[in-house]
Protein backbone atom coordinates (compact mmCIF):
# COMPACT_ATOMS: atom_id res chain seq x y z
CA UNK A 1 0.00 0.00 0.00
CA UNK A 2 2.85 2.18 0.38
CA UNK A 3 4.51 1.79 -2.39
CA UNK A 4 0.97 2.55 -4.42
CA UNK A 5 0.37 5.76 -2.53
CA UNK A 6 4.08 6.90 -2.79
CA UNK A 7 3.66 6.09 -6.86
CA UNK A 8 0.06 7.93 -7.17
CA UNK A 9 2.05 10.88 -4.91
CA UNK A 10 4.42 11.27 -7.19
CA UNK A 11 2.55 10.89 -10.28
CA UNK A 12 -0.16 13.63 -9.10
CA UNK A 13 3.03 16.14 -8.18
CA UNK A 14 4.65 15.35 -11.66
CA UNK A 15 8.02 13.49 -10.69
CA UNK A 16 11.11 14.66 -12.14
CA UNK A 17 12.07 11.58 -12.39
CA UNK A 18 12.92 10.87 -16.67
CA UNK A 19 12.65 7.70 -16.71
CA UNK A 20 9.18 7.17 -15.03
CA UNK A 21 10.64 4.53 -12.60
CA UNK A 22 8.07 4.82 -9.87
CA UNK A 23 9.41 6.00 -6.72
CA UNK A 24 10.80 3.25 -4.04
CA UNK A 25 12.99 1.98 -1.07
CA UNK A 26 15.45 0.20 -1.68
CA UNK A 27 15.83 -2.03 1.99
CA UNK A 28 13.25 -2.25 4.98
CA UNK A 29 14.35 -2.12 8.29
CA UNK A 30 13.16 -1.69 11.53
CA UNK A 31 13.54 -0.01 15.21
CA UNK A 32 15.07 -2.65 17.78
CA UNK A 33 13.92 -3.26 20.97
CA UNK A 34 15.66 -3.90 24.03
CA UNK A 35 16.28 -7.82 25.13
CA UNK A 36 14.39 -6.64 28.05
CA UNK A 37 11.19 -5.34 26.10
CA UNK A 38 11.35 -8.39 24.04
CA UNK A 39 11.11 -10.55 26.97
CA UNK A 40 8.47 -8.44 27.96
CA UNK A 41 6.20 -8.50 24.81
CA UNK A 42 7.61 -11.85 23.14
CA UNK A 43 8.47 -9.88 20.33
CA UNK A 44 9.19 -6.85 18.13
CA UNK A 45 6.05 -4.96 16.98
CA UNK A 46 8.05 -2.37 14.49
CA UNK A 47 9.56 -5.91 12.97
CA UNK A 48 6.46 -7.62 12.36
CA UNK A 49 5.01 -4.72 10.29
CA UNK A 50 8.39 -3.95 8.43
CA UNK A 51 8.64 -8.00 7.29
CA UNK A 52 4.93 -7.81 6.70
CA UNK A 53 5.38 -4.68 4.27
CA UNK A 54 8.34 -5.94 2.82
CA UNK A 55 7.15 -8.82 1.95
CA UNK A 56 4.09 -7.22 0.22
CA UNK A 57 5.77 -4.58 -1.74
CA UNK A 58 8.66 -6.87 -2.74
CA UNK A 59 11.65 -5.07 -1.00
CA UNK A 60 14.44 -7.00 1.18
CA UNK A 61 13.56 -6.43 5.28
CA UNK A 62 16.79 -6.61 6.99
CA UNK A 63 18.18 -5.96 10.52
CA UNK A 64 20.83 -2.84 10.20
CA UNK A 65 20.76 -1.71 13.77
CA UNK A 66 21.23 -2.81 17.27
CA UNK A 67 20.22 -0.96 20.12
CA UNK A 68 23.09 -1.09 22.86
CA UNK A 69 21.14 -0.16 25.88
CA UNK A 70 17.66 -0.49 27.31
CA UNK A 71 15.71 2.42 27.67
CA UNK A 72 12.73 3.12 29.91
CA UNK A 73 9.20 3.48 27.57
CA UNK A 74 9.75 7.13 26.65
CA UNK A 75 5.92 8.10 26.35
CA UNK A 76 6.43 8.77 29.87
CA UNK A 77 9.00 11.46 29.40
CA UNK A 78 9.48 15.43 28.27
CA UNK A 79 10.76 16.03 24.74
CA UNK A 80 13.96 16.70 26.23
CA UNK A 81 14.27 13.65 28.10
CA UNK A 82 13.71 11.65 25.53
CA UNK A 83 16.06 13.12 23.07
CA UNK A 84 18.72 12.65 26.01
CA UNK A 85 17.51 9.49 26.46
CA UNK A 86 18.36 8.08 22.35
CA UNK A 87 21.54 9.42 22.60
CA UNK A 88 23.67 6.42 21.98
CA UNK A 89 21.05 4.01 22.37
CA UNK A 90 21.83 2.85 18.77
CA UNK A 91 24.03 1.41 16.52
CA UNK A 92 24.61 -0.42 13.62
CA UNK A 93 24.87 -4.19 13.63
CA UNK A 94 28.69 -5.23 12.23
CA UNK A 95 27.47 -6.93 8.70
CA UNK A 96 25.47 -3.20 7.82
CA UNK A 97 28.40 -2.12 5.32
CA UNK A 98 28.29 -5.36 3.40
CA UNK A 99 24.68 -5.66 3.34
CA UNK A 100 23.82 -1.96 1.62
CA UNK A 101 26.36 -2.69 -0.78
CA UNK A 102 25.13 -6.21 -1.57
CA UNK A 103 21.53 -4.45 -1.84
CA UNK A 104 22.67 -1.23 -3.88
CA UNK A 105 24.13 -3.85 -6.55
CA UNK A 106 20.93 -6.08 -6.83
CA UNK A 107 19.01 -3.08 -7.15
CA UNK A 108 21.53 -1.64 -10.11
CA UNK A 109 21.02 -5.33 -11.43
CA UNK A 110 17.30 -4.68 -11.33
CA UNK A 111 17.24 -1.20 -12.76
CA UNK A 112 19.92 -1.80 -15.79
CA UNK A 113 20.40 -4.00 -18.76
CA UNK A 114 24.33 -3.04 -19.00
CA UNK A 115 26.84 -6.40 -19.20
CA UNK A 116 28.74 -4.84 -15.96
CA UNK A 117 26.61 -3.85 -13.27
CA UNK A 118 27.50 -0.62 -11.34
CA UNK A 119 25.52 -0.04 -7.78
CA UNK A 120 22.66 2.18 -8.34
CA UNK A 121 23.38 6.55 -7.96
CA UNK A 122 22.40 7.41 -5.17
CA UNK A 123 20.44 8.49 -2.99
CA UNK A 124 19.98 4.92 -1.23
CA UNK A 125 16.61 4.70 0.10
CA UNK A 126 15.66 3.34 3.63
CA UNK A 127 12.49 2.31 5.12
CA UNK A 128 12.88 2.20 8.74
CA UNK A 129 9.66 1.22 10.81
CA UNK A 130 8.50 1.98 14.30
CA UNK A 131 5.58 1.25 16.17
CA UNK A 132 4.57 4.27 17.58
CA UNK A 133 5.88 8.33 16.45
CA UNK A 134 5.74 10.62 19.27
CA UNK A 135 8.27 13.19 18.88
CA UNK A 136 10.62 11.69 16.56
CA UNK A 137 13.51 10.95 18.32
CA UNK A 138 13.86 7.43 18.08
CA UNK A 139 13.65 7.42 14.15
CA UNK A 140 16.26 10.56 14.38
CA UNK A 141 18.75 8.37 16.80
CA UNK A 142 18.51 5.63 14.26
CA UNK A 143 18.44 7.39 11.09
CA UNK A 144 21.79 9.25 12.42
CA UNK A 145 23.60 5.58 12.74
CA UNK A 146 21.97 4.67 9.01
CA UNK A 147 23.25 8.28 7.24
CA UNK A 148 26.79 7.24 8.65
CA UNK A 149 27.14 4.63 5.84
CA UNK A 150 26.78 7.57 3.30
CA UNK A 151 30.68 7.46 2.91
CA UNK A 152 30.75 3.84 2.05
CA UNK A 153 28.28 3.74 -0.45
CA UNK A 154 29.59 6.78 -2.07
CA UNK A 155 25.81 8.36 -2.39
CA UNK A 156 23.44 10.32 -0.08
CA UNK A 157 20.87 7.69 1.81
CA UNK A 158 17.50 9.60 2.49
CA UNK A 159 15.79 7.62 5.57
CA UNK A 160 11.95 7.36 5.37
CA UNK A 161 9.76 6.72 8.53
CA UNK A 162 6.25 4.75 8.95
CA UNK A 163 5.11 4.15 11.94
CA UNK A 164 1.93 2.36 12.91
CA UNK A 165 0.54 5.16 15.72
CA UNK A 166 1.51 8.47 16.39
CA UNK A 167 0.87 9.52 20.02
Amino acid sequence: MLHREANIHLRNKGSHNSSNIPWSVHVITSVPVSEERLQERGFNQAEVLAHGLAHRIKVPCVRLLERNRHTDKQSFKSRMDRLKDMDGVFGALQAVPDVLWSISRLAAEHTRSQVEISPIIGPFRILLIDDIYTTGSTINACAQVLRGYESFLEMPIEIYSLTWARS
